[in-house]
């Protein structure tokens, strides 16, 4: 089950990431900084909105589920959402009454926010039942729809506000195939114990979660309001390419992963609970080591090749910052942070929260002012540093087969310092030094692989091969 899951979700979010990234070359060309900026300052909104008033429910389900009460919890999702969203309206109504946005505005970030609420929701539910074919679909409808409605937008000279309808359109049509899948059961009979017991496991991760979000976009708020929306497409810009280089990865093996391991933890089989997470690390690692000696390495070619001529030299400036602040956001979230679906309380994501968005405010504050998008960049990377040793340090339940992290990472700092090497050697011209380094990373990440056999790679590649082929047809 765990290679089928893996192979259908990374091959989903390999896709969805190609669009992605498609769509940050189309949007950085034909979008203006200040169109771009401005959608960029519309989503971060919608998603701190998101991550106190919906981000919480699929955590909760995901932790509560059980096959046999499925209906019930589904149901009660539903039910809860609706309130969500309501309140969020709420919120968002009262701050343009006293003045504080346009109705316009609060519009597009309430559409975001249900955007983000219906799709990660909906697709937290399906991979909670393993319904994988189906979380696949719903991220490559996901990343065709962002490319194809947030062009048109473009295109047809629309503004800030209408590319972050069209991103929050994609999004709710993204979810209509898991909508459709779950059917009848959202309109399940009410159960009051139901939604009790959700909202009792979930009303600590709303603190929690919302104040992550807060903290995630915290150094966005401020940059925009120091320096505009100009400098915060470019630096939104690539922050997001790098966190979809990581994330596509990583998201995929959470996926496939921890709901194999919650599934066994479940039925009371912690050894292969166990076992299913620190192989998760471990690729979790290999992805974050050698993603990040990848784009270090790369980053003057991946900035002229992704990002528009205006977002060029920014991109270069501080993707170095980002790279290692992307790489700390995605182990802490898609390791460390699934700790509270098997057993722990929420207390460390309240205070990784808490120190992420503590440390991001002061160094925002104190750096924005003088360096602009680079001391938003130096503040965003202290936080998540922060956010990850609280968990590290937190004895979580989550194994850490440190001895293995270790050969890893250090394997990945030799292929990075071999790559350096070669571009400081004088004998390749540029095109045989950029084969010679992408080969030399490439080779150092599959042997890592292969010698932890990491996500049963190895195994299906032997079974692969053309002998054992043969010996399964003379069977």
């Amino acid at each position: 089950m765990i290679k089928t899951h893996a192979l259908l979700y990374f091959g989903s979010r390999l896709s969805a990431a190609a669009a992605n990234l498609a769509a940050v070359a189309i949007f950085s060309r034909l979008a203006s900084a200040e169109v771009y900026g401005g959608s960029l300052l519309v989503f971060s909104w919608g998603f701190v909105i998101f991550g106190f008033c919906g981000q919480w429910l699929g955590a909760s389900f995901f932790g509560l589920y059980r096959p046999q009460r499925a209906a019930a919890q589904i149901g009660a999702m539903a039910r809860v959402s609706v309130m969500s969203v309501a309140a969020a309206a709420l919120a968002i109504a009262i701050a343009a009454i006293v003045g504080d946005i346009t109705w316009a505005f609060g519009g597009t970030v309430l559409a975001t926010t249900v955007g983000l609420l219906a799709f990660v929701n909906v697709t937290e539910a399906e991979r909670t039942r393993l319904d994988a074919a189906w979380v696949a679909v719903m991220y490559i409808a996901r990343a065709g729809l962002i490319v194809t409605l947030g062009s048109v937008a473009v295109l047809l000279g629309g503004g800030s506000l209408a590319l972050a309808l069209a991103l929050a359109a994609a999004n709710a049509l993204a979810s209509v195939p898991g909508l459709v899948r779950l059917g009848s059961t959202l309109a399940t009979p009410p159960d009051r114990a139901a939604v009790v017991e959700l909202l009792s496991y979930g009303w600590p991760l709303v603190v929690a979660f919302g104040t992550m979000a807060l903290g995630q976009n915290v150094d966005r708020l401020i940059l925009v309001h120091v320096a505009g929306t100009g400098q915060l497409a470019a630096y939104g810009a690539t922050s997001d390419f790098l966190k979809q280089g990581f994330g596509v990865f990583c998201e995929g093996i959470t996926l496939a992963s921890v709901s194999v391991a919650k599934a066994a933890a479940t039925r009371g089989d912690a050894g292969t609970a166990e076992h299913v997470l620190e192989d998760a690390f471990r690729a979790i690692v290999v992805t974050i080591a050698f993603g990040a000696a990848f784009m270090t390495t790369f980053s003057a070619e991946l900035a002229d090749v992704v990002f528009g001529p205006n977002f060029r030299e920014a991109a270069r400036m501080i993707m170095p910052w980002m790279i290692l602040a992307n790489a700390t956001l995605v182990l802490r979230s898609f390791y460390f942070g699934q700790a509270i679906y098997f057993g722990q309380s929420s207390r460390n994501e309240a205070v990784s929260a808490f120190a992420m968005i503590g440390v991001t405010t002061v160094l925002s504050f104190v750096l924005i002012p003088r360096f602009g998008m680079f001391g938003a960049a130096v503040a965003a990377t202290a936080g998540q540093v922060a956010a990850c040793v609280v968990y590290a340090t937190a004895r979580p339940r989550m194994p850490i087969p440190a001895a293995s992290a270790a050969v890893i990472a250090g394997a990945a700092a030799l292929a990075f310092g071999a790559a350096t090497l070669v571009d400081r050697s004088a004998v390749l011209g540029p095109a045989a030094g950029a084969v010679l380094k992408f080969l030399l990373l490439t080779a150092a990440a599959a042997a890592a692989i292969w010698h932890y056999d990491v996500l049963g790679m190895r195994d299906l590649a032997l079974s692969l091969a053309p002998h054992r082929l043969l010996e399964r047809e003379h069977r």
